[in-house]
């Protein structure tokens, strides 16, 4: 079998109202899918390659004219092999950033093809641990004309549709680390006020089910510090990217001042960063995005690593189908899995265009599955209603 090319999907997609975090105010969700193709014309692979903001163009160009022709002709079923050609023979400037994110999106369709291949679901050719996963929902932004009162009664619904946690937004202060350059943010508060927000969802889920921070790496250690002294009181079962992911000293100053776990990071990518925040301790829980971070190849090797120093790993899960199957297939892999998101916020992107659901939850638990590949059952024709031009 080899590769024979590879299709970008740009979509877009407008939420019916703006959502806010500490690094700004966005209305629209932007995702780029990637189709690779085979000899075979019965077998294709999909990933997703986060972009995150950045233009359309830049991304297909990354994948289209540098990633592609070092890639086709050769065996997909040989991931490992291909990750490392891709990051070798673009070291000089492609370590981190975009370069690694196209990468990801490459990797996951060539596990994709793989399992197709094999007939196995992707989890089970990455050691198939096979547990079943705890789902947590993860909203939680600031929005205007939106009380306190309307967050919680939002918590309550995710409570009551049987999620076993809970994740919110934090940080959004005149104080956040780049307030002085995103100054245009808007809703900002005082740390009295995000504070309540915290204690509101508190007691809108309850003292028995989980309730996660995060504060989108907008915060200084001190200014952390005290966000995670108000967290021990409530009982927050992880304060997630508090501080900027390089700045590792904070970070671990603050992880051993505070009996909060600290998750992170998903803005970071490959596993000789994340091998540094871990030999730190300044996190915890291991949470890289499997989209961002070098797809499933490298981030198997980051959890692996996590486990070695008993730490637990999730994912972040926030786009589309495709890359919720690659973040669910890895995590199903593995022995150190902890939490598995599922994002709230509007997004036509987690089931309309599959033909059949990826997954069921039975009361909050997520249980593997044995179809092929990823899993996806994908209606390429339904794409259409949200894709754009580079």
């Amino acid at each position: 079998m080899k590769i024979t090319g590879l299709e970008t999907f740009c979509l877009e997609y407008r939420m019916p109202y703006p959502l806010t975090y500490a690094r700004g105010e966005y209305q629209s969700r932007e995702a780029v899918l990637v189709k690779v193709y085979t000899d075979d014309p019965d077998i294709v692979g999909w990933g997703e390659a986060a972009m995150w903001g950045g233009p359309f163009d830049t991304t297909v160009a990354v994948l289209e004219k540098q990633i592609q022709p070092l890639i086709v002709g050769h065996d997909p079923r040989r991931p490992e092999y291909l990750w490392e050609k891709v990051y070798q023979e673009t070291y000089y400037h492609g370590r981190k950033g975009i370069l690694l994110s196209c990468l990801s999106g490459i990797d996951i369709a060539l596990w994709d093809i793989m399992g197709k291949a094999s007939g196995q679901p992707v989890w089970r050719m990455l050691g198939g641990f096979g547990r079943p996963l705890r789902s947590y929902a993860s909203s939680g932004y600031y929005r205007r004309d939106y009380t306190v009162d309307d967050f919680a009664a939002d918590v309550s619904q995710a409570r009551a549709a049987g999620y076993l946690g809970y994740k919110m937004k934090v940080g959004n202060m005149a104080s956040a680390v780049h307030a002085g350059v995103l100054h245009e943010t808007p809703m900002r508060v005082s740390f009295a006020e995000d504070i309540a927000r915290v204690e509101a969802a508190r007691e809108a889920l309850g003292a028995e089910l989980d309730l996660m921070c995060d504060a989108t790496t907008s915060l200084d250690a001190r200014t952390a510090m005290a966000y995670a002294d108000q967290f021990e009181r409530l009982g927050i079962r992880w304060f997630e990217e508090p501080t900027q992911p390089e700045n590792i000293t904070g970070c671990a100053e603050l992880a051993r001042r505070t009996r909060v776990p600290i998750a992170g990071f998903e803005t970071e990518t490959s596993k000789f960063n994340f091998a540094a925040l871990m030999d730190a301790g300044a996190i915890q829980v291991v949470q890289p995005d499997v989209i961002q971070v070098g797809g499933i190849t490298e981030a198997r090797k980051i959890a692996a690593y996590a486990q070695m120093r008993h730490l637990t790993f999730s994912s972040k899960n926030y786009s589309t189908a495709v890359s919720l199957a690659a973040c669910i297939n890895l995590l199903y892999a593995l022995p150190n899995a902890d939490y598995f998101e599922c994002d709230m916020d509007p997004s036509p992107w987690r089931e309309e265009f599959l033909r059949s659901p990826l997954f069921l939850s039975d009361r909050g638990m997520v249980e593997p599955f044995d179809r092929p590949g990823l899993g996806l059952d994908i209606d390429e024709a339904a794409l259409e209603a949200w894709r754009v031009k580079a």
